[in-house]
């Protein structure tokens, strides 16, 4: 599903050039349930940035579903991410004043879907994370396990084939990471979603089916 062929990023900071991934290879399978580790700094973030197309490399080969991104225009890209990828952050990131319901109804909305339809699909996966009875609380009437909850519900509405997961678990205690675990792991063996999570806990890593661990902008 997903294949990278010497991935490098740079950056500059004034005249300095700072390598941040240095010669990339990843194949990744439909599917799969993968881990990305390593220490704060490694250029994990980067990947995932890159592979959910929020940022481009400097050089190498992206292959999505088996095309080759790099010459797609910034329109194609973007439908991709819409119709393929659901995100998942640490901080969760959802919209403080709109209620549980319609923060998962958002990804809806870029897809032209009519409210009373999307209205029934964020319902629907809303009972699908346990959240049913939390459809009309705003994220701070939620406890941080809950609001990632729905931080899964809206990346699962639009039925991705991809769901990258950045720190999912960062900002929770030891009980509701295991709870947001078993629930990724039931999306990907029922739904066949194929997931990739970031992290820096080898607890959380070892977990996954494949483990891939990076240090200094390399695969190690």
């Amino acid at each position: 599903m997903l294949n990278i062929v010497d991935l490098h990023k740079s950056y500059f900071l004034g005249h300095v050039k700072v390598d941040i991934l240095k010669g990339i290879n990843l194949s990744i399978q439909n599917g799969e349930m993968v881990s990305i580790v390593g220490p704060s700094g490694c250029g994990k973030s980067t990947l995932m940035n890159i592979l959910g197309f929020l940022d481009t490399p400097t050089s190498g080969k992206y292959f999505f579903e088996e095309k080759e991104t790099s010459c797609m225009s910034d329109k194609a890209l973007s439908s991709i991410r819409n119709q393929k990828i659901g995100f998942v952050f640490q901080q969760f990131h959802l919209i403080r004043r709109m209620t549980a319901i319609d923060n998962v109804c958002l990804p809806l909305i870029y897809r032209g879907i009519k409210k009373k339809q999307r209205l029934q699909i964020a319902a629907e996966v809303l009972e699908r994370v346990g959240m049913s009875e939390r459809m009309h609380h705003k994220p701070s009437e939620l406890s941080g396990g809950q609001q990632q909850r729905i931080a899964i519900a809206r990346a699962i509405c639009t039925k991705p084939s991809v769901i990258l997961a950045d720190e999912p678990t960062g900002a929770l205690d030891t009980n509701t990471s295991k709870e947001i675990m078993e629930l990724f792991m039931e999306l990907n063996h029922q739904e066949g979603i194929t997931l990739i999570i970031i992290t820096h806990d080898p607890s959380i890593a070892k977990q996954c089916r494949l483990m891939v661990r990076i240090k200094d902008g390399r695969l190690c």
